[in-house]
């Protein structure tokens, strides 16, 4: 498990932030070395202090170093991306530069960044990014593997897991050159980061050679200082949970572009991000990789570090440890020991045997999106559905249909577009009466006139609401038999598209609703 962060040394960060991250239990930090820096004149490779002095410094206190090159110099193809071979070879002989000056501290190399970007990629490059990416892997690694097999070359470096993009990368042979493929799982909620990355994984499987994958950044805009912490501590358990071993919060520091996404603020003080990171590092890495224990249930989420600790969060259960177990939150503050799962973390050590109780949350679209008992469908006017599977393009996976473009649903949005809306369905198991929820709110601007939605049982009504221009609640309690059909509808809506975040539950209990 190696825990990182993304700092900007290269950029002028100050020397005095490299202690504070080392201080925080840093193992590897993630930073730059320009090229055009280090190479002012074609064919002249010089580090400096100046230029590289982070990269010494960091190895000095023991850390080791992952760095992200941007293959780009005036010197070669007018400053562009590397396209031409002249500068193909040029950029592979800095990276060979690199690895021969630093063999046991830099371990990594990240070619390019987020490249699936439009500004990303520049210059004749861009023109077919897939074959000029291919290209430059094929150059770094035939110049460094020889001399230097333990390092670690990585490729792809997508904005989010993007595996419809990753997928072409490897049809066009990326995986022959490179050692793992890079992603940057950016989102607002960590749940989803375990699919998409089995997508990714499966994705390799199909082309036979399945690669390691790095989280090299990962985070998003905190405006509540302490929402960071659970959401680290959800993160790091998902990723480690799908085998992602390296990971990198993105980053040190506050930035004036990204203002609240640092573990410290811009003077070096920690914020309740660094404690959970601290207390991870110290924790749970120590342990090993997660594990993530199945119960069949989509909407509990339990990971064990090691032998003896344990990330649980959820739906609402009851929770019981039986011997000695202590219990803390994301941040590593105390706790009692809980009695329920609740959607917030918490972090179980000792030798005591967990155990859950049953589940009073039965589908959650939220939790279990994409995967049984819950089903999502496109309705067209007359009522005939279209199931929505798992779709990879450029950026984040969704369900979707190849004849309705348009119909992009994810865990936490959903709409309708002329023709087509969207029905969400939970086939009934057992014999019991079950509580159907919805909430729904606007996603972007409201639309100008409302729309129907409906939650129904076999297809007759149980409840109808009104949505599009404000929140909207609704539930029913009904009595149900296996096979019964108890669906969430967003009917076909003429003229303008409609989208909605939503959430859809079948609890036990009306305690249990859905909430958005």
């Amino acid at each position: 498990m190696r825990t990182g962060v993304t700092t900007h040394f290269s950029q002028g960060w100050p020397p005095r932030l490299l202690p504070a991250a080392a201080a925080l239990g840093t193992v590897t930090i993630r930073d730059s070395l320009h090229w055009a820096a280090a190479e002012a004149a074609p064919g002249r490779i010089a580090f400096t202090e100046a230029n590289s002095g982070h990269i010494t410094r960091a190895c000095a206190m023991g850390m080791t170093v992952l760095l992200g090159l941007e293959p780009r110099n005036p010197s070669y193809d007018g400053g562009m991306t590397a396209w031409s071979p002249r500068a193909r070879s040029a950029f592979a002989r800095y990276v060979l530069a690199i690895a021969d000056r630093w063999p046991n501290c830099v371990v990594a190399i990240e070619i390019g960044n987020e490249i699936n970007g439009r500004g990303n990629v520049t210059g004749p490059a861009a023109q077919d990014r897939i074959a000029s990416h291919v290209a430059l892997l094929k150059a770094v690694h035939a110049a460094v593997k020889p001399r230097h097999p333990g390092l670690v070359l990585l490729g792809g470096s997508t904005n989010t897991i993007a595996t419809g993009f990753l997928t072409r990368l490897i049809r066009a042979g990326a995986l022959d050159h490179v050692d793992g493929l890079a992603v940057h799982p950016y989102r607002e909620q960590p749940e989803g980061t375990a699919w998409e990355i089995a997508r990714l994984r499966a994705a390799m499987a199909r082309a036979g050679a399945v690669k390691p994958i790095w989280a090299t950044e990962f985070s998003r805009e905190f405006p509540d200082p302490a929402a960071a912490a659970p959401w680290y501590l959800k993160m790091i358990a998902l990723l480690e949970g799908a085998g992602v071993a390296d990971h990198f919060w993105y980053a040190l520091a506050d930035q004036s572009f990204f203002p609240t996404m640092g573990l410290l603020t811009r003077d070096g003080t920690p914020k309740p991000a660094a404690a959970a990171y601290r207390f991870a590092t110290r924790t749970l890495a120590p342990r090993g990789a997660a594990q993530r224990i199945d119960h069949g249930d989509p909407a509990l989420f339990h990971f064990r570090f090691g032998a003896d600790a344990h990330v649980i969060w959820g739906a609402r259960r009851s929770l019981a440890v039986s011997g000695p177990a202590d219990a803390f939150a994301a941040d590593g503050s105390p706790l009692a020991l809980p009695a329920e799962v609740s959607d917030t973390p918490v972090v179980i050590t000792g030798s005591g045997a967990v155990s859950f109780g049953p589940a009073q949350v039965l589908a959650d679209s939220f939790y279990g999106f994409a995967r049984a008992p819950l089903a999502w469908f496109a309705q067209a006017p007359r009522g005939s559905l279209t199931p929505l599977t798992p779709t990879d393009w450029q950026w984040t996976s969704y369900l979707g249909e190849p004849a309705l473009p348009l119909m992009q649903v994810n865990r936490a949005g959903l709409g309708t577009m002329p023709g087509a809306g969207t029905l969400l369905r939970y086939t009934a198991r057992s014999t019991e009466t079950l509580v159907a929820s919805v909430c729904l709110r606007p996603k972007g601007k409201p639309a100008r006139t409302p729309a129907t939605a409906m939650l129904a049982r076999n297809g007759a009504p149980l409840w109808r609401g009104t949505t599009g221009t404000g929140p909207a609640l609704g539930s029913a309690t009904i009595a149900v038999r296996p096979g019964d059909t108890l669906d969430f509808v967003l009917p076909p809506r003429p003229g303008a598209s409609l989208r909605l975040n939503y959430r859809f539950r079948v609890s036990r209990t009306a305690a249990d609703t859905a909430r958005c």
